[in-house]
């Protein structure tokens, strides 16, 4: 019965034991007490381990539940952690998880900063920030690259200062070597120039003397007196040119007066003048009969409606170049690729604009030329004469190049400034630039 006594005696002592124990160690890893969890991310973790500690603001505050292995090399491990309710309000947002170990080789532990008031409450479940784990070993690798770095800087310096100290004594012995060459050259120069002196002192002795040319130029009075005289016949000379060039004046009035031969010649010029301004214009409108007589109507309406020059605007937006006989094709060039202004404002077309133009040109010389030939000029600017007189201009700058290289017939050739419009143009509705179009005949495609 004892026996009995003390053996159950002995296992309700183990049972009440193994009870304490439990709830010590649960206790000590906060089982039993109110929690909630965070996360963290970490490319590396640094040997921290499931069951390590968490510590909050220094203070024991939980553990690591779990360390959840990325599914790639560029994503990171993410960190399970259980920590106690009581410390909730100051895990803020930007608090902070960092690995760390107790001195330098304990065990591994996470350590979360303490948030800022103005930083909202992190929720549970939620995320915080982290910083990467410091890992010595990392730093004795820099250590060591930096003191490799170091010797081959040192290596090369000293290298480059015995280079510096060999120029020096170059430099040195080569200023010697000069300073002995110009003491030589400066002791010739005062011989010589004391030399000089002294034949500059015998010369002008001489010509106090009166000896040489000269001495007699200065000391002989008679030179002087002819000189005189040729003075005195020069200003006579000059009398009789003024006189002859007074009777030109006069003789050049007589011929222009109202009764001059002059006179009658300009009248004759000026009526002749009127008779051939007279002559051209009833030429000109012959021309005009003959381009719309219905025998020779088709030859000139193939030719470009007539005269190119005589197109407007409003016509040519009609499309009265592209009829059933005709096809449009057409190359579009930025302005900014093709000119540049002056210091004065004003556009001109550079080298580099030439060579697109060239390369453009390729594309037409192909196809016969009488086809009309088109340089639509556009500016994209604040105000409509502002476009009409740049388009203008560009599109006569491209002309003159045009028929000056290739050559091209200028009756075949025109201009059109179309201010900014530009239908079916790169850029949709508008256009800052310049357009080559050529009228090709369908049967030359």
């Amino acid at each position: 019965m004892k026996r009995l006594a003390a053996v159950g005696a002995f296992v309700i002592g183990g049972i009440l034991l193994f009870a304490i124990g439990l709830f010590l160690i649960g206790s000590r890893r906060m089982m039993f007490g109110d929690t909630f969890r965070l996360y963290a991310e970490f490319a590396e973790v640094a040997s921290l381990e499931n069951g390590a500690k968490v510590r909050v603001a220094g203070m024991d505050a939980g553990e690591i539940e779990e360390i959840k292995v990325p599914a790639g090399p560029s994503a990171k491990f993410r960190v399970r952690m259980r920590v106690r309710s009581d410390l909730h309000p100051i895990i803020r947002l930007d608090s902070v998880a960092t690995i760390q170990s107790d001195g330098l080789v304990g065990n591994k532990y996470l350590q979360i900063q303490a948030g800022t008031e103005r930083s909202p409450i992190v929720p549970d479940q939620g995320t915080i920030l982290s910083r990467e784990p410091f890992d010595f070993t990392d730093l004795l690798q820099k250590m060591s690259n930096t003191i490799d770095t170091v010797n081959t800087t040192v290596v090369s310096l000293k290298g480059e200062i015995d280079d510096a100290l060999g120029s020096i004594t170059d430099t040195a012995a080569t200023a010697r070597a000069l300073i002995d060459d110009v003491g030589v050259d400066t002791r010739a120069i005062l011989a010589s120039s004391q030399k000089v002196s002294a034949d500059l002192q015998t010369m002008v002795a001489g010509v106090k003397e009166g000896r040489g040319s000269l001495g007699k130029l200065i000391n002989d009075d008679s030179l002087f007196q002819n000189a005189q005289k040729i003075a005195s016949d020069a200003q006579r000379a000059m009398a009789d040119v003024r006189t002859a060039a007074g009777q030109a004046k006069d003789a050049i009035a007589e011929l222009r007066g109202q009764s001059g031969p002059i006179k009658g010649l300009a009248g004759n010029l000026t009526d002749t003048l009127t008779a051939a301004r007279s002559v051209m214009a009833d030429l000109e409108d012959a021309t005009e009969a003959l381009k719309r007589n219905f025998l020779l109507r088709g030859f000139f309406t193939r030719r470009g409606y007539y005269d190119l020059d005589d197109v407007s605007v409003d016509q040519y937006r009609q499309g009265v170049l592209q009829t059933k006989e005709r096809r449009a094709l057409r190359i579009w060039i930025r302005g900014d690729l093709l000119f540049e202004r002056d210091a004065k404002g004003a556009e001109h077309l550079t080298e580099d604009g030439q060579r697109r133009i060239d390369s453009a040109m390729a594309q037409f010389v192909k196809y016969p030329k009488t086809s009309p030939f088109v340089i639509e000029g556009y500016a994209d600017r604040p105000t409509a004469d502002d476009r009409f007189l740049l388009s203008r201009s560009r599109a006569q700058l491209v002309r003159d190049y045009i028929v000056g290289k290739f050559g091209l017939n200028p009756n075949f050739v025109t201009t059109m400034p179309l201010g900014r419009e530009a239908k079916d143009s790169p850029a949709g509705d508008t256009w800052d630039g310049v357009a080559l179009a050529m009228f090709v005949p369908r049967a030359a495609l």
